[in-house]
Order: C-alpha cells, then structure tokens, then sequence
C-alpha cells in the first residue's frame, strides 16, 4: 500500500512539477509580451505627440501664410485703387486739353534745323503703362487667391490625414 502511494504521490508531484514549468514559462511568455506592447504603446504615443507637433507647426505656418495673402491682397488692391484714380485724374486732364487745345502753335517756328515737335507714334503713354501696371496688379492679386485657396486646401487634407493617422493609432 506504501509503495503504491508513494508512485502515486511521486506520479502526482511530477505532473504538479510540469504545470508549474508550463505556468512559469507562460508567465515569462506573457511578460514578455507586455514588455512589447509597453514599448509598442510608449512608440505610438511618441509618434502622436509628433504629429501634434507637427500639426501645430502646419498651422503656425499656415497663420503666416494667410497672414502674408491678406497683406499682398491688400496691398494689390490699394495700387489698384490708387493708379486707378492717377488714370482716371491724367483722362480727366488730358481730355481737358484736347478741348482746349489752339490750332496754331503758340511760340515762334521752330529754328532752322530742327523739325516739329511731335508725339512719337511707338510710345504707349503713361497712361497705357499705368493701366498695364493696374493688369498686373489685378493678376498678381488672382495668382494670390488661387495660391490661397491651394494652400487651404493642401492645409486641411494634411490635418484630416494627421487626425485620421492618430485616430487609426
């Protein structure tokens, strides 16, 4: 009876011994895999806080960039305003002139050698390089606003794609 005991309890011990090395080497199994996901996590939460750095980077950026249109908006506007009252006065003044203008010359004939003095029939005249200059201002202030609306654009699809790489995190 003792020696069958003994085998039984000897028999029950090993098994007892083998659990208890399965369970031990389950437990290291699964803290090493904590120890993973730890490190997995703290990477994740690092790569977060840099995409909210970057995000707040973009919109600082972003506050320049409008801040920037706004004042070359402006500032387009304000020479188109003004040239646009400098051609309207030189018109003004010009048509004046024609009205008035005498159809002998005043003053003697020009001396001996020298020809009539007259517009030379190339040259545009203030006024055609004033309203050239109001051209380029009207298309720098268009170029301005598409280059506005791109970088608005290309702004929000960078926060929405940031907001989206955090949440899928």
């Amino acid at each position: 009876f003792c020696v069958d005991e003994f085998n039984t309890n000897q028999l029950q011990t090993e098994t007892k011994e083998r659990e208890k090395m399965d369970l031990i080497a389950k437990i290291e199994d699964l803290e090493m895999t904590i120890t993973t996901l730890t490190e997995e996590i703290d990477a994740l939460k690092a790569e977060i806080a840099e995409m909210q750095v970057q995000m707040k980077r973009a919109g600082e950026d972003r506050e320049k960039q409008n801040k920037e249109f706004q004042t070359t908006v402006s500032d387009q506007r304000s020479v188109q305003q003004l040239l646009k009252k400098a051609l309207d006065f030189l018109q003004d003044f010009y048509a004046k002139k024609a009205s008035f203008a005498q159809q002998e010359p005043a003053g003697p004939p020009p001396p001996a050698g020298f020809k009539e003095y007259k517009n030379n029939a190339q040259s545009g005249g203030v006024m055609q390089l004033i309203q050239q200059i109001i051209d380029d201002a009207k298309a720098m202030e268009a170029e301005a606003i598409r280059s506005e609306e791109d970088s608005q654009k290309a702004y929000e699809d960078f926060v929405k794609e940031t907001n989206a790489s955090i949440e899928a995190k």
